[in-house]
């Protein structure tokens, strides 16, 4: 118990570490958060506005905004600093991270039924860059690795009911878990679980999407599946036969990660399949109830192979709910390993050494992976600099949208408009029919010149309001009134 202790509180520094960091919020982040403070400040509950994820991530993060951010002012309006908002709505997915990194060494002991292998499980997982990564952010990807964990967990431990509704409380997170469902199917069928047991399975499944599907219908707006489907269904469905090596590299390179820095884990996976290679998987297969690692690992190769034909995105963090699948496997293997070598308690502290230095030195470096990485640097001054214009000024942004629309505030006065294209923002700029001073935001590293010139053949003259870290501001002035006005 102390040792496992050990490892829950290097997980609690390093993500606490993680959360303390001085970081804004990735665009999409940005986007789930502002639908959280709005629950959290305006009692906007049913999420109302153009969502395409299920609830559960953003109420975790809006009650966690409750609890640490959100005050009244002078004038009884209830307020949430910006900076304490990333915090507070980060701090739930800490929290589940920890969480993860417990159940991950409950499901390894019981696979596994060796202490040691739970703590490598626990070890791995604690510095693992993907948790290290999507711990502290707001994305939904963690509550679902959580809930994945959980289900994963409490199917291990033959308690069907609590995996059925883990699974189905997985699906309020993300829709993504429908990729990692047939797991829990194989699973089922392989370890011939009773009828009794899969009946108490699905009736608690069922139980948790039924809610889920009410809640869907209930909102006025277009449901978040059907949203979902439209902004992430791709034009078709398999990948052109020429880009799966591409694809299937892109998700080996994102898979090295998982667990450790990419040298370090292509050295453990090593070490592990020399094990399996030597009777390992035949000896687990006797004590694990039907070889359960093989099964997880197996799953995770099938789904990268998978990924790599169809024409999904590429984004790191659909990689972060195969954690268990990685992390159980290896710290399987490896304690096997570690209990029959000659040096066995040496090779345990190579391992834990060289885990703590490369994963901490990335961290140090930069990990390459997870939310904003410093493209956001900033925007809390340029929102802060905005906010200071007049009442109802226009300001058209074309790139920032939901990072800006986050940073200007829950109660800002500003008029926002966003034109897909330069011709279209002279035409609208021309259309407007007031005099004021309105503006154009840009990242610095996005090409201006043809924005403004159009902006410039139209009559409007521009000029460099602010600029400063990654992000400048145009002034467009109306010269003449009417010919900018179509008169």
């Amino acid at each position: 118990m102390a040792a496992r202790l050990l490892v829950l509180l290097l997980a609690g520094l390093t993500q606490f570490h993680q959360l303390g960091l001085d970081r804004r919020f990735h665009a999409d982040e940005a986007h789930f958060m502002t639908f959280a403070r709005d629950a959290a400040v305006k009692g906007e509950w049913m999420l109302p506005g153009a969502l395409d994820k299920p609830p559960l991530s953003i109420y975790l993060s809006a009650a966690g905004m409750v609890c640490f951010g959100v005050r009244a002012d002078a004038g009884g309006v209830l307020q949430l600093d910006l900076l304490v908002g990333e915090f507070a709505g980060r701090a739930p997915n800490v929290m589940l991270a920890l969480l993860t990194v417990a159940l991950l060494m409950r499901l390894t002991r019981r696979i596994c039924r060796y202490e040691l292998a739970a703590l490598l499980a626990g070890f791995l997982a604690a510095l693992s860059p993907y948790l290290l990564a999507y711990g502290a952010t707001a994305f939904s990807d963690m509550s679902l690795l959580f809930c994945l964990s959980l289900a994963l967990a409490a199917l291990e431990e033959r308690r069907h009911s609590a995996a059925g509704l883990a699974l189905g409380l997985a699906f309020w997170c993300k829709p993504q878990a429908l990729l990692l469902a047939p797991l829990f199917a194989f699973l089922l069928v392989c370890r011939r679980h009773d009828k009794t047991a899969l009946m108490r399975f699905g009736i608690a499944l069922t139980g948790a999407l039924v809610p889920l599907l009410v809640w869907d219908a209930a909102r006025p707006e277009t449901s978040v599946f059907l949203l979902g489907a439209v902004n992430n269904t791709p034009e078709t469905w398999l990948a052109a036969p020429g880009e799966w090596l591409d694809r299937l590299l892109a998700w080996l390179r994102l898979g090295t990660w998982l667990v450790a820095a990419p040298a370090l884990t292509l050295i453990l996976l090593g070490m592990a399949v020399w094990d399996w290679l030597r009777g390992g998987g035949r000896r687990h297969r006797s004590r694990s109830n039907g070889g359960t690692l093989t099964i997880y690992f197996g799953y995770l190769v099938a789904f990268i192979g998978i990924h790599s034909l169809v024409a999904l995105n590429q984004y790191d963090r659909y990689l972060l709910p195969l954690l268990p699948l990685a992390v159980v496997p290896l710290a399987g293997h490896l304690s096997a390993l570690i209990r029959r070598a000659r040096h066995g308690g040496r090779l345990l502290m190579v391992v834990g050494v060289a885990m703590l230095v490369t994963t901490l030195g990335s961290l140090h470096l930069g990990l390459p992976l997870g939310g904003d990485n410093g493209r956001q640097t900033g925007i809390e001054d340029l929102a802060r600099h905005l906010n200071q214009k007049p009442v109802a000024t226009v300001i058209y942004d074309p790139w920032l949208g939901w990072e800006l629309g986050y940073y200007l505030g829950v109660w800002h006065d500003k008029r926002r408009a966003h034109y897909p294209d330069a011709e279209a923002l002279a035409a609208g700029a021309l259309s407007l029919d007031e005099i004021g001073d309105r503006f154009l935001v840009a990242p610095v590293d996005q090409s201006h010149e043809g924005w403004l010139d159009a902006l410039r053949v139209a009559g409007f003259g521009v000029e460099v309001d602010y600029e400063r870290d990654r992000f400048v501001v145009y002034r467009i002035v109306v010269e003449t009134a009417p010919r900018n006005l179509g008169a």
